[in-house]
């Protein structure tokens, strides 16, 4: 169990090969930023409070820090995959108690891996859910809603990878280097 406040840094220990979990019951959602200080890669995810299934993840190589968004039917999780203690530090950016949540139609989501099968770092954009940079042959599980898009960030530019339709199957593997390959040599439009 872990507490923090907003604007307050907090620091977690992870033992070995354990994970913590990390819940605001009395917010409606919350923004974490999260350092990495340790010498490792560290496992971060948003799951489903209910089925604890994986709804956002990425893994936080060492000394970089990043942004999450959990929101209120999620909590977030640490993990330390090492035989070592590993440490990282957040701080709650924004954490509404109360807020009025609208209700929207539900969107189907899709539930699927995506690959790096090249030992480059390939930063990618996934607009209001996460800004991974997937790791040199690495999987990262993500569970998104139609209509969502992914890009690749390059050089300061957002180039459009995938847009999440119904025909991806759930738990298909996609190779970004290839969609990162069509992408580049697609021709231009004037």
């Amino acid at each position: 169990m872990a507490f923090s406040q907003k604007g307050a840094r907090s620091e977690l220990i992870p033992p070995p090969k354990q994970i913590v979990q990390i819940n605001y019951p009395l917010y409606k959602g919350f923004i974490v930023k999260i350092w990495n200080e340790s010498k490792y890669v560290i496992g971060v995810s948003a799951r489903d409070k209910k089925t604890d299934s994986l709804r956002k993840s990425f893994g936080l190589e060492k000394g970089s820090r990043a942004t999450l968004e959990v929101d209120e039917d999620q909590y977030l999780q640490f993990e330390n995959r090492f035989l070592t203690p590993i440490k990282v530090a957040y701080m709650l950016e924004k954490g509404a108690p109360g807020t009025k949540k609208t209700n929207r139609p539900l969107t189907p989501q899709r539930a699927f891996y995506l690959e790096n099968n090249t030992a480059q770092t390939l930063p990618l954009r996934i607009p209001g859910v996460m800004n991974p940079n997937l790791e040199p042959f690495s999987r990262s599980g993500v569970d998104l809603p139609n209509g969502q898009k992914i890009y690749l960030q390059l050089k300061g530019k957002r180039i459009l990878l995938l847009t999440v339709t119904d025909t991806i199957p759930h738990g298909a593997r996609i190779d970004i280097a290839r969609l990162i390959e069509k992408a580049l040599n697609a021709p231009t439009q004037n």
